[in-house]
């Protein structure tokens, strides 16, 4: 039924988008973009060693740049946020969260195209070389031939815990080897591969926990941990020191917003799909709690490229009412 009423919901959105931007202007505003792993090809996708979460192939990704380009929107880099954006022009803001290392994949097209992107990294993922457990879950579970309502339960339930309690479990479920990558399909980058890759201007390295820890299920000093972990690490494997969060999974709570705030990070990045209005919100808590659009497999990339333009769109209530049923009161 959530399928269903998910449907229904996003073809009117479409609908609606269709007709207003024949009729309005876009207005000013900020978006920002969430991607995953991303696919040389269909075929790679097919091959279900990870959960395709995005649907996105090098071929749609450079369909996305072009249609934003093309529709008059800058992209930008979180600097360039943080220094201020003109109160009349479209911007775009491109991020990838996790860490895999097909990310590589479209640094080509960013160069190509002169498009800066923001990647949050989960390090202790790439320091032990180590799946992310949602692919490792697929994969195994997909291989025992479990439907995809069964795999959105399933999933739904393990978000209730701790990473390392995710783990064990599925480690406990599948054997020893659980956690252990496959191909370069579905592994993260080494630390030697990550120092590389942000040696390029226009790649930005940010914070996603050490863990990818789903922050609201930890203690005020597990945060602390986690993100600081983070920092740490990006630090010790790329020299960076990050100004920027993805909240696992979206989810947050104010005491997580002003302990980020605290930690010295500026800007903090949510799965609301929304647009960010400019002016640009002066108080820090705007800043650490931007919105992210993120593509889905039901529509081609340039009907949903488009749909986002509208200034009007429902889906983002429909999904904040449906998380807020199934997990509880968590801010998304």
């Amino acid at each position: 039924m959530t399928n269903t009423i998910q449907h229904v919901i996003r073809a009117a959105d479409t609908a609606i988008a269709s007709a207003y931007l024949k009729v309005f202007n876009e207005r000013a505003a900020l978006m920002s973009f969430l991607f995953h792993s991303i696919f040389r090809n269909e075929e790679e996708m097919s091959r279900n060693l990870t959960d395709p979460l995005d649907y996105t192939t090098v071929a749609k990704f450079r369909r996305f740049i072009e249609h934003y380009l093309s529709h008059g929107y800058e992209f930008i880099s979180p600097d360039a946020l943080l220094n201020g954006l003109a109160e009349d022009k479209k911007y775009a803001l491109l991020t990838f969260d996790d860490g895999y290392l097909n990310n590589a994949l479209v640094l080509p097209i960013l160069e190509e195209f002169g498009v800066p992107a923001l990647f949050f990294i989960a390090t202790d993922n790439i320091r032990e070389n180590k799946c992310f457990w949602w692919d490792v879950h697929y994969r195994e579970r997909v291989a025992q031939g479990a439907s995809a309502a069964d795999l959105k339960e399933e999933s739904l339930e393990f978000k209730n815990f701790r990473t390392h309690e995710i783990e064990q479990r599925l480690i406990e479920r599948f054997g020893p080897n659980a956690m252990r990558p496959r191909t370069d399909i579905d592994r993260p980058f080494t630390p030697a591969e990550l120092r590389e890759f942000a040696r390029s201007p226009y790649v930005h390295l940010g914070n996603h926990t050490a863990s990818h820890g789903i922050l609201t299920n930890y203690s005020p000093e597990e945060i602390r941990e986690q993100v600081l972990g983070a920092q740490a690490s990006l630090r010790e494997m790329a020299g960076v020191d990050s100004i920027a969060i993805a909240y696992p999974n979206g989810d947050h709570s104010d005491a997580i917003i002003d302990s980020c705030g605290e930690l010295g990070l500026k800007l903090g990045f949510t799965v609301k799909p929304e647009k960010t209005p400019l002016p640009l919100a002066s108080d820090k808590r705007s800043l650490l709690t931007l919105g992210r659009f993120c593509f889905h497999g039901e529509n081609g990339i340039d009907t949903q490229c488009r749909t986002y333009r509208s200034d009007w769109l429902v889906y983002g209530k429909f999904r904040d009412s449906y998380v807020r049923l199934r997990r509880g009161n968590v801010t998304r």
